[in-house]
């Protein structure tokens, strides 16, 4: 169980790490956590004093680790913490109000003052219908595999919609082929979006294209979730995937290598970002750096993962590289903008 200060400055910040029974979160918070101790040793440590604390996965040690961070007064906690947690936190920090970083995504139902940090395959999908849209695409289909995925589906025709596209009816996929019903208006759309459980994609669509040819130009947007096989379809050539991942090691690799000798993650990156962020607010502002306002500040912030902003209902947006899928592989396509 880990205890431990970086940093001497005077904004009080925390990691609140949950300490999972299996391997692999146990890993992730490993990697989180010291993404975000390089960030304090490398940009902050006369910023901010960051208290790394561990406790297990029991509401009363919970509650007792943030018992401790309250009467240390920390303005900010960054944690692994999920579900019903944030409750028992709060409880602990006894009526004072510390905004949390969580590394959770935006599909997670959060409590009041809890961000989401995660990007997910749907907001990468978000991001890829957008780059289409910039390429000429207008109007809509959604592909997805079960009722539940529909709901994730609602929230990329709300941002296809707020982009000044048309989108069609989700359709929800029937033993994997497109229902009768949804081919009505297949040949109208310029753009297929693939939902992350849709199984076999390049076959759906030679079937619904069979049934019904497709407009010319057609976009077809999909996630990292492509299969092998499904990337060596020439039925998915071309299709628009946007990436989160692929910056990490060329913005913090070798200062992460040198610290801890392993490549930089994805999570290393995450906890790096979530903690240059808070050095950077509390530089600017001290201890007044975490009101809503500034960490929702529109500007944004950039990372080790791109450029990313929160958002109302506090939600997270990132920027990622395009890639289009190529010869069996993801073809690296165009840079993230430098802003959002």
């Amino acid at each position: 169980m880990y205890n431990q200060t970086l940093g001497s400055g005077p904004v009080k910040v925390a990691y609140l790490g949950v300490r999972r029974a299996d391997q692999q979160s146990r890993q992730a918070d490993s990697e989180y956590r010291d993404g975000a101790a390089l960030a304090v040793n490398t940009l902050g440590s006369d910023v901010v004093t960051l208290t790394m604390l561990e406790t297990l996965e029991k509401p009363e040690a919970i509650e007792a680790a943030a018992k401790t961070l309250a009467r240390q007064q920390v303005s900010l906690i960054i944690t692994t913490a999920r579900g019903a947690e944030f409750e028992v936190i709060q409880r602990g920090l006894g009526g004072l109000q510390v905004p949390m970083i969580a590394f959770q995504t935006n599909d997670v139902a959060l409590p009041p003052d809890v961000y989401a940090f995660v990007s997910s395959p749907t907001d990468s999908l978000i991001e890829s219908a957008s780059f289409a849209m910039a390429e000429g695409a207008s109007h809509a289909v959604i592909l997805a595999s079960s009722p539940a995925e529909k709901l994730e589906a609602d929230r990329i025709a709300r941002q296809v919609k707020a982009f000044g596209g048309k989108v069609e009816p989700i359709v929800e996929l029937a033993g994997g082929t497109v229902p009768s019903k949804a081919l009505a208006s297949w040949s109208k759309a310029d753009m297929v979006v693939l939902m992350p459980g849709v199984k076999s994609p390049a076959d759906v669509l030679k079937k619904a294209d069979a049934a019904k040819p497709p407009r010319p130009g057609r976009r077809v947007v999909a996630s990292t979730v492509l299969t092998a096989q499904d990337l060596n379809d020439p039925k998915l050539t071309g299709s628009i995937v946007c990436r989160y991942d692929q910056n990490v090691q060329s913005r913090i690799g070798s200062r992460y290598m040198a610290s801890y000798g392993m490549p930089a993650s994805a999570q290393a990156g995450y906890g790096f970002d979530a903690m240059a962020m808070a050095i950077g607010l509390a530089g600017r502002f001290g201890e007044v750096a975490f009101a809503p306002e500034r960490i929702m500040s529109p500007d944004g912030f950039s990372g080790s993962l791109g450029v990313f902003r929160l958002e109302g209902e506090r939600k997270v947006r990132r920027n990622c590289d395009i890639f289009k899928v190529a010869k069996g592989s993801y073809v690296f396509f165009q840079k993230a903008p430098p802003t959002l």
